[in-house]
């Protein structure tokens, strides 16, 4: 939610009713003050002119007795009489006396308790004006923490997301939650010149321009963007855009600009707007820490892009290094026994029988088909391994799928396959020929290591469907059954056994099942044997799935 209620207009509106009883407590003790002095001052005077009055009885000398009883006239500030001294002594003095009567019936008002009022109503007024200061400031403290444990929750997904561009996404999205700011964008600068600013990310209705902006737009005397980056200040366009252009061109009201630096140089800009009146004098402070952190943050994914970047260099540097030594040394048994077989039909054919030479030939079409797989399979791995493999989902039936795959094998390998489905007659969706490789590739295995019959095992149901090969072989050690999806991995007893083969068959059948968003996996089949088993989505699911992998392979091209 907005945290409006901290601007600095509604907290002088809460302070306003401290205030005036701070300054009503002020009037009051001034005017007890007032009052007070004007009391005082007719007491003095009014005793001063008895005391006057008192001492004129005493004085002998006529024109001296006049001076005081005439004094003793303007301190009670009575008018002279015109009778004699006695009598206009007695006058005054009744005066006097009426004087003193009218102050003692008003001393009450400048009693302790008066004072003690004015100057508690302060000190009640002062401290409110504390406590609520203090709430004010632990209001603001509490918004702050909860806008930057806001953000480090975007920060947070850093670890589980290496997309910088999600993270800051992440990131906008809670500073938008948490602060008056309703819309955010980060640009960022390239090293293209004439494509110097581009957008990195948005969150809300806000941009600066349809495409990437010139350099030359970036000037400082062309506007706040160009003023933002070249002082490594925020500005602020005013809430009526007062403040001038952006860019040439694009003005905006209550737009700030908050530069980005990472290593005392320029990375690009943080750009945020708000409906709310003066909003960025409010949240300057937080949002220029901010502004620094995204381009620390945006700067170390792209580090560690290109650091995965190379990291996949490497890792297929190194691949392409071990497959060329795997297939030197797989191509090297297979051309071997051709070239002897025909060298030997060549050089001795007179010496060989019509048998013998029929054996050799038999031997040589033998070893040309195993080269011939083992080509076809490393182009079909060169081919995942660069993402060019076609991918044609479509629908199909399953019985002649499976009618169509054993067809490529031999008619004695045919007769000892088994196939055990669940229904017959039902459609699949994926694509038919890389699960006919599939399905080829756990024959092959199956067939290569086992006698007897291999079981094709067919379960379809309403959401996925599932692919089966079980041989009755002597299966695989335990501890090595998750290795044997490894390309060219093959088990020890079969590496050092008279079975050749690439071990590229299970690699190249996993691929394509992950492609279709399914998964595999093998183990040993019990009562004996090794049954690998594909689990592929259907239908709806498997229409999903092909959706999202075309977006991955266009985000993953566009990046």
């Amino acid at each position: 939610m907005k945290h409006e209620g901290s601007h600095p207009v509604n907290r002088r509106w809460r302070a306003a009713p401290v205030t005036v009883l701070l300054a009503a407590g002020a009037a009051w003790i001034l005017v007890l003050a007032r009052f007070s002095f004007t009391w005082h001052t007719r007491y003095r005077k009014t005793l001063l002119a008895l005391s006057t009055l008192e001492e004129s009885k005493r004085i002998k000398s006529l024109p001296v007795r006049s001076h005081l009883i005439h004094f003793a006239a303007s301190l009670l500030g009575a008018p002279a009489g015109v009778s004699s001294q006695a009598a206009e002594r007695s006058r005054l003095i009744e005066a006097s006396i009426h004087t003193l009567h009218n102050l003692a019936s008003t001393q009450w008002f400048v009693a302790p308790p008066l004072w003690v009022i004015g100057f508690v109503a302060m000190a009640v007024s002062m401290f409110w004006l504390k406590e609520g200061r203090l709430a004010a400031l632990e209001f603001e403290r509490g918004i702050l923490k909860e806008q930057l444990l806001a953000i480090a929750r975007g920060w947070a997904s850093l670890a589980t997301n290496p997309d910088g561009r999600q993270v800051m996404q992440n990131i906008l999205s809670e500073l938008t939650a948490h602060t008056a700011v309703t819309a955010a964008a980060i640009y960022r600068l390239t090293e293209v010149k004439s494509n110097c600013l581009e957008l990195y990310v948005s969150f809300g209705d806000i941009s600066l321009s349809q495409g990437p902006i010139p350099k030359l737009f970036l000037e400082p005397e062309r506007g706040l963007v160009g003023e933002a980056l070249a002082f490594n200040q925020p500005r602020y366009t005013g809430d009526y855009a007062e403040a001038g252009y952006l860019i040439p061109g694009t003005r905006m009201p209550r737009v700030a600009v908050f530069p980005a630096r990472y290593h005392e140089r320029n990375w690009g800009i943080l750009m945020l707007s708000s409906n709310q009146a003066g909003w960025f004098y409010t949240y300057r402070d937080v949002l220029e820490v901010l502004a620094q952190e995204v381009a620390l943050a945006a700067a170390s994914a792209d580090m560690a892009e290109q650091s995965r970047r190379h990291q996949r260099m490497e890792d297929r540097a190194r691949m392409q290094s071990d497959i060329l030594a795997n297939v030197s040394h797989e191509l090297r048994t297979p051309l071997g026994l051709i070239k002897g077989y025909l060298e030997t039909l060549q050089t001795s054919e007179s010496q060989l029988s019509t048998e013998d030479r029929r054996d050799f030939l038999s031997v040589a079409v033998q070893e040309t088909q195993e080269l011939e797989l083992l080509i076809e399979q490393l182009l079909t791995m060169s081919r995942m391994e660069s993402a060019e493999t076609p991918h044609r989902p479509q629908w199909f039936t399953v019985d002649a799928w499976i009618a169509q795959a054993l067809a490529r094998h031999p008619v004695w390998d045919r007769k000892r396959i088994q196939v055990v489905t669940s229904r017959d007659g039902e459609l699949v969706f994926g694509d038919r020929r890389n699960l006919t490789t599939v399905l080829s590739s756990l024959l092959e295995n199956a067939l290569k290591y086992s006698v007897g019959v291999v079981e094709v095992h067919i379960n379809i149901l309403s959401n996925s469907w599932s692919l089966g090969v079980r041989d009755h072989g002597p299966g695989v050690a335990p501890d090595v059954v998750d290795r044997v999806f490894e390309r060219f991995y093959r088990a020890p007893e079969h590496a050092q056994s008279e079975i050749r083969g690439s071990g590229l068959g299970l690699s190249i059948a996993k691929r394509i099942v992950e492609m279709h968003g399914g998964d595999i996996w093998a183990d040993n089949a019990p009562g004996g044997g090794f049954m690998v088993t594909a689990r592929l989505p259907r239908g709806d699911a498997a229409k999903r799935e092909d959706t999202a992998r075309g977006r991955r392979r266009i985000s993953s091209s566009h990046r």
